[in-house]
């Protein structure tokens, strides 16, 4: 945590939580408390374990709610989208006319569990054919009634009919991996359940027997995204903080301010038909009631949040950009409940408001990322289009690079794009769909290469130098008639390969007679070591279970691809191989599929040295050195072997592009998969298919020769460039 709060008001803050636990409403609780999407408090107390987890029970309902937030930012579905239409089954006995609105505004009609045996609870299949065979009890959309158990199965499954994922895997892609959520799950293994913190109960608590329950070993394994949670304040208080801050987190986009407001807006209210307390409810969030409340909130538009089990609450402010968690391990009674989630949130709500411009230039005298905006044009979800004279081309000589390509082609599929400026100046396609997705095959090196840098940075990997083995030693654990090959297998002196050698194409893995560093070898089974290594590092990549993972797709997700608006998928893909081969450590490559407004869209981040619209997305230190030739190349390879350095095809030395600007450097794949980038041009061209041949290995003499020959029609377009 960093303190960018006056120490008065910490101690205000302080007080009030030392008090609670004093005087026994509690025995255990945390507060996290983010302000401007920095986090300011962080308070832990009465707890064993020096890291511990919470049990925060309706409190994950807008978690697990958000899936469906970013799949509706991605078009898949309207709020007032029957959910038949993505789960059939569902559409029977009078339901056929319930939405996703109507579950995630409680008033589907759906709320009772009664006909759910508790005893189906561990089995997701079981538990979904119950919910098709109910009907609703009130018309769908009429009355509000909190689904307190039925909401999470309903919306995990709508979120895997779309996705085709289990939920589980869903929401690691779309909640905590992009937030950085590291404690946040709906089940825990056994061996962690020692740094969960126990419930217990006031003595006015009618049932205790329920204590037991909420404890034991089985419930902690059940998956009931309504309800089953297990995190940190800071985790729920940092998710919180994305909507407080707009859909935004550090200034890297979650969620678009469009439907941040959506969901954050009142689309149901009444008394409700089971508890008859008044509602107000958002999709998936509660806006406030009557003060006093849990929010300590006296309009009613401008908070919104949630609740747990008589023991929690976390809430962001809208107007003020505070998000809150406050949780506690302890069952009250409603009203004693209220009160001291209410007199928390009023102490904090009262301490940052009164500080809000000394925490503003705090953060920025930190030099936190603050989200300013730049005066260059960046693309939104898709690109604008201007007129080549605007954007300093010749127009006459610019078609005539186009009719160049044309006739280069002779007759095979193409798709060449240009941008200069951040707008696109031309677009040629011929026999191929301009929108369609490619897979990018070697050309994902440099995305692999971006990925790199990030981890050093955020400092996941300590030095582009470490060891890698030292992250993912199940890379020497590949014996001979286990590696892709006959005579591929990890040696003894692959141990000392670094992250810099597998990513520059000299670390000489699986390869005799090749020390590492010290001969420039172009290689994919390498890129899959690098990129289990690297995921390993955060914790998302197994290879006892490749396909199930995470995995580095995942990673690309969270780092660069959501932060830049771009729309590509991944998949593992894998080479045929002999039944002996150990894919699990070598096999399983990233397989990007991206169009080419995406490729451009990458290209436009390197060009920016890993600037995006006012965001460092990719540390631009690691821009500069991998897009120029790598020292290890340089030492030893011959002068015309100076083509390549971590990760990208490199012109600093004029080897590969001789007659266009030193600058320049590229990513190339196989399927003439290709984004150049001059950034003294302040041009990206991009080709997919492109139309010059990939001979032979890709750093055999014939594939260098083959680069050069790009010139024919890049420098036509570059020489069309007249200011």
């Amino acid at each position: 945590m960093t303190q960018q709060i006056s120490d008065s008001a910490l101690r205000v803050i302080r007080h009030e939580f030392d008090r609670q636990i004093l005087t026994g409403l509690h025995s255990s609780a945390s507060l996290a408390v983010f302000k401007n999407g920095i986090q300011v408090v962080d308070l832990v107390r009465g707890t064993l374990h020096a890291h511990p987890l919470f049990r925060v029970f309706s409190m994950g309902k807008p978690l697990a709610a958000a899936v469906l937030w970013r799949y509706k930012a991605r078009g898949h579905f309207e709020w007032e989208t029957p959910i038949a239409e993505f789960w059939p089954e569902f559409g029977t006995r009078g339901k056929s006319g319930v939405t996703i609105g109507h579950v995630l505004s409680h008033s589907a009609g759906l709320a009772s569990s009664e006909s759910i045996p508790v005893n189906d609870y561990g089995d997701w299949g079981r538990v979904i054919s119950h919910i098709e065979d109910m009907t609703p009890t009130t018309v769908p959309g009429s009355t509000v009634q909190y689904h307190s158990r039925t909401f999470g199965w309903i919306v995990g499954e709508i979120a895997s009919r779309i996705s085709g994922l289990p939920f589980e895997e869903a929401f690691a892609r779309e909640v905590t991996l992009p937030l950085g959520l590291k404690n946040t799950a709906f089940t825990i293994e056994q061996a962690e359940l020692g740094r969960v913190v126990p419930i217990d109960a006031s003595d006015d608590w009618v049932d205790h027997g329920v204590v037991n329950s909420v404890n034991s070993v089985e419930l902690s394994q059940l998956m009931m995204p309504a309800g089953s949670m297990i995190t940190t304040a800071q985790d729920v208080a940092r998710f919180y903080s994305a909507i407080s801050g707009n859909g935004k987190t550090n200034g890297v986009p979650w969620l678009p301010a469009d439907v941040v407001a959506e969901v954050t807006s009142l689309q149901a209210e009444g008394s409700d038909a089971t508890t008859g307390n008044y509602s107000r409810l958002g999709f998936g969030v509660r806006l406030p009631s009557e003060p006093p409340n849990q929010y300590a909130s006296t309009d009613n538009h401008s908070t919104v949040g949630h609740g747990g089990m008589a023991t929690c609450t976390g809430w962001a402010s809208l107007e003020d950009d505070v998000a809150v968690a406050y949780i506690t391990n302890r069952l009250q009674l409603e009203m004693p409940n209220k009160m001291r989630l209410h007199d928390m949130s009023k102490v904090v709500r009262e301490s940052l408001i009164d500080n809000a411009d000394q925490v503003k230039n705090a953060a920025a005298g930190a030099g936190e990322s603050l989200n300013t905006g730049d005066e260059r044009t960046w693309p939104g979800k898709d690109w604008q289009v201007a007129e080549p004279e605007e954007l300093g081309f010749d127009h006459q000589k610019l078609a005539e690079a186009g009719r160049f390509q044309t006739v280069l082609a002779a007759g095979q599929p193409y798709r060449i794009m240009v941008v200069r400026h951040g707008k696109i100046a031309a677009e040629w396609n011929f026999q191929s769909d301009p929108i369609a997705r490619a897979h990018q095959a070697s050309a994902s090196k440099s995305t692999f290469s971006s990925i790199l840098g990030i981890a050093v940075q955020e400092n996941v990997i300590k030095s582009e130098n470490d060891r890698v083995a030292d992250y993912y030693p199940e890379m020497l654990d590949v014996a001979s008639g286990q590696g892709p090959k006959e005579g591929r297998y990890a040696f003894p002196e692959n141990d000392g390969i670094t992250f810099r050698q597998l990513i520059g194409n000299t670390s000489g893995y699986m390869k005799p007679d090749e020390a590492p560093g010290k001969v420039f070898n172009y290689q994919t089974f390498g890129m899959n070591i690098l990129t289990h290594a690297i995921a390993s590092a955060y914790n998302l990549y197994k290879t006892s279970n490749p396909e199930h993972g995470a995995g580095f797709g995942t990673l690309t997700e969270w780092k660069i691809r959501n932060p830049i608006d771009g729309s590509w998928s991944w998949k593992y893909s894998n080479f045929d191989m002999h039944t002996g081969a150990k894919l699990g450590v070598f096999g399983y490559m990233t397989s990007y599929q991206m169009s080419s407004r995406d490729m451009a869209r990458m290209g436009w981040l390197w060009l920016n040295q890993g600037r995006w619209n006012g965001t460092q997305i990719i540390p631009s230190e690691w821009i500069e050195n991998a897009t120029k030739v790598s020292s290890e190349i340089l030492a030893n390879e011959p002068q015309e072997r100076h083509v390549y350095g971590l990760g990208f095809w490199c012109n600093d030395h004029g080897q590969v592009w001789p007659d266009l600007p030193r600058d320049s450097f590229a990513a190339s794949g196989a399927g003439n998969q290709h984004i150049w980038v001059c950034p003294s041009l302040d041009l990206v061209i991009v080709q997919s298919p492109g139309t010059y041949p990939s001979r032979g290995a890709f750093d055999s003499y014939e594939q260098i020769e083959d680069r050069r020959s790009m010139q024919g029609l890049l420098g036509r377009i570059v020489d069309s460039i007249t200011r």
